[in-house]
């Protein structure tokens, strides 16, 4: 006797879920990557949001507070990584209301800061390309810059 499709989607979705917290697109992704039908997915998301193990702002708060401690970047980063995962904008601009760019871009390069070698205006380059790439604003790495390259 095989197994109800709907039953191994939701089950599925709830193994996904306990590794980590996933975005509705997440999981959408993943059931239709296992080929399950349209509406064993539809059924699967309609149980997780009754039981509340789906939840696109908790993701969205988890992930930036996750992504800051670990990597440190700026908010064009975390807003383009949350618009692959598929949060909503309106979401995306609430969590990042809430985040400090000049913390966290101070944080990454002091972390950057004993690996750069050679004088202090390669090390600023270096550096503000790094910072560049953590997708920081311009205005907030020159900022950061003065700070740490103080003369």
């Amino acid at each position: 006797m095989s197994e109800n499709p709907d039953k191994k989607a939701f089950d599925l979705a709830v193994r996904c879920l306990g590794n980590r917290e996933h975005s509705r697109k997440e999981i959408i992704t993943k059931l239709e990557r296992r080929q399950f039908s349209l509406e064993a997915i539809e059924k699967t998301l309609e149980r997780l949001d009754e039981l509340g193990l789906l939840d696109d702002w908790s993701f969205a708060v988890h992930y930036v507070g996750s992504r800051s401690r670990k990597k440190p970047s700026g908010r064009y980063k975390l807003r383009y990584e949350l618009l692959q995962k598929g949060i909503p904008e309106e979401i995306i601009e609430k969590v990042l209301s809430e985040y400090d760019n000049n913390a966290h871009c101070l944080d990454a390069a002091l972390k950057k800061l004993p690996f750069l070698k050679g004088d202090d205006h390669y090390r600023k380059k270096k550096m503000y390309a790094f910072l560049m790439n953590r997708g920081f604003d311009s205005q907030t790495i020159r900022e950061t810059l003065d700070q740490l390259f103080r003369t």
